[in-house]
């Protein structure tokens, strides 16, 4: 299934209001503290313009990895120094390998308590990959079974994204030589790649941290159309080393994955992840400054939308503004979230704070406020509220005492804990039941989320009908008639919050979430 035509999968909080926002000065937001988070957003829209993936050198390639490796330490296993790299759980729970942890999906490839290849099929693959590995200097060259002696479900995947990768991870240890430890450094890459891509295979992904500067680095070398292309890819790679039971055909979905991938790609997926190995994210700008191609990627990164708006004083040369802002995106990113429409949004916080005068909302000084090119912001209060200001609304318009909002938020809230499956209609279960015969479990999930939400809405309508004007089907949901004040239900999920953000830019109203 092609991961682009997912029918509603997300957006983050916050960012879905606009294509690129201005980088405000310093100090200038006005009315937030020293305590106050700011953060700058840039949209990417695919097809906005032409991109292909920037050409790196085999010889560029060599010399720029053997340069990084001489920094790079493996501690642990290296499927261990892999997920520490990327802040990925090692243990996962739940009916299917990696499916819930913390009440979030994690994977779409649902897999037994045991491996589910037979006995016989299980020995002959395990020969087969330590057959492969004889080239490799023997034993277990991918560390496969450093988490037991079965190939579960990561196992395979990763087994064919190597296969897929071949020639790269020849070029890879051919570079490293014999100054490191060419093969657990290679091993730790392909379980980095390996799980930077599986972190696409949710109902909402999102890339954070140092794996949201991965995505970066691949959308400035690669662009927004081969990255959801290699997502596509694996989505398709994923689900056919989850029922594969022999290694040819692990093989042959890795070759289908490799024509998806193309050398370049290959070659900037291991860099991205070298260069941000061992550092942190104000670290790296130096290292992917250093990257083959980081001018021509700089400028692909700005083409999309990538570059806020600099200072005037650096932003008098056109090749400074595009290495400043793909510099700045690598090392300040947070958070990368994709569209239903296949759009990204970066979010980036911003140094430093605001300290503009002026006495602070009832919620207290805002622990989030982000700001969009619109002149549009969402903000998060310290009391957890959440509005959305249009253009020319500031904080200080937020009123100081608002127990309309506060009942209907408590509404809201009582609501949504008293929601269950008894409550889905004929229609909704129906629904439910054929996207998991499917195996569609992303949609599953969706549309009982969506059920609950609809559950709320009506029994919050149902409840205070008679006082405010409800609106559920189009436009705002509440407006209390005696004051004007505007608020949408909304299910607090950052693809239902940004949706929102981006439907209503212009208006000024609170979110109640639940």
């Amino acid at each position: 299934m092609a991961l682009r035509q997912v029918g509603t999968l997300l957006l983050v909080l916050l960012m879905a209001c606009a294509s690129t926002n201005r980088l405000v000065p310093q100090g200038s937001e006005p009315g937030a503290s020293p305590g106050t988070r700011l953060y700058d957003v840039v949209e990417l829209e695919p097809g906005t313009v032409s991109t292909r993936p920037v050409h790196i050198d085999k010889g560029e390639f060599q010399r720029a990895i053997a340069r990084l490796a001489r920094d790079m330490r493996v501690k642990g296993t290296p499927k261990e120094a892999a997920h520490e790299l990327l802040k990925a759980p090692m243990e996962l729970e739940g009916e299917w390998l990696a499916e819930v942890s913390r009440d979030r999906v994690l994977t779409l490839v649902p897999v037994e308590d045991k491996s589910p290849l037979t006995p016989e099929a299980e020995a002959a693959l395990r020969g087969k990959y330590l057959g492969l590995c004889e080239r490799q200097g023997g034993g277990d060259c991918l560390g496969l079974f450093d988490d037991g002696p079965y190939l579960r479900a990561d196992d395979r995947r990763t087994l064919a994204l190597a296969l897929a990768m071949g020639s790269v991870l020849d070029e890879t240890r051919e570079a490293l030589g014999r100054e490191v430890n060419p093969r657990a450094l290679v091993t730790m890459c392909v379980w980095a790649v390996s799980l930077y891509l599986a972190s696409w295979l949710v109902p909402e992904p999102t890339t954070k941290a140092l794996a949201g500067a991965v995505t970066v680095i691949l959308v400035a070398w690669l662009g927004v159309d081969t990255l959801w292309g290699l997502m596509d890819g694996w989505a398709r790679l994923a689900t056919r080393a989850h029922e594969a039971t022999t290694f040819e055909e692990l093989r042959e979905a890795g070759a289908d994955f490799a024509k998806v991938l193309g050398t370049d790609a290959a070659r900037a997926l291991i860099l991205a992840v070298s260069a941000l190995a061992g550092r942190t994210l104000g670290e790296v700008a130096a290292r992917v400054k250093s990257l083959p191609g980081y001018s021509l990627a700089g400028a692909q990164w700005e083409a999309q939308g990538g570059a806020v708006a600099l200072a005037p004083e650096v932003a008098a040369e056109t090749v400074l503004t595009q290495e400043r802002a793909l510099a700045r995106a690598v090392s300040a990113v947070e958070t990368v979230v994709a569209s239903p429409q296949g759009s990204l949004s970066v979010v980036m916080l911003k140094k430093g704070a605001g300290g503009g005068p002026g006495a602070a909302p009832r919620g207290g000084w805002p622990a989030t406020v982000m700001r969009h090119r619109g002149g549009n912001q969402q903000v998060e209060l310290a009391n957890g509220e959440r509005w959305h200001l249009p253009r020319g609304k500031s904080l200080q318009d937020i009123p100081g005492e608002d127990k309309v909002g506060d009942m209907l938020q408590e509404a809201v809230t009582r609501a949504a804990n008293e929601w269950g499956p008894e409550h889905l209609s004929f229609a909704e279960r129906d629904a439910i039941n054929k996207a998991l015969k499917k195996g569609e479990y992303w949609l599953a999930r969706l549309l009982e989320r969506e059920a609950r939400g609809r559950y709320v809405q009506v029994k919050v309508k149902n409840q205070f009908d008679h006082l405010y004007d409800f609106n559920l089907n189009k436009g705002i949901d509440v407006i209390d008639p005696a004051t004007g004040r505007k608020y949408e239900i909304l299910s607090g999920t950052e693809s239902n919050l940004a949706r929102h953000g981006r439907r209503m830019a212009g208006e000024f109203f609170r979110m109640l979430t639940f």
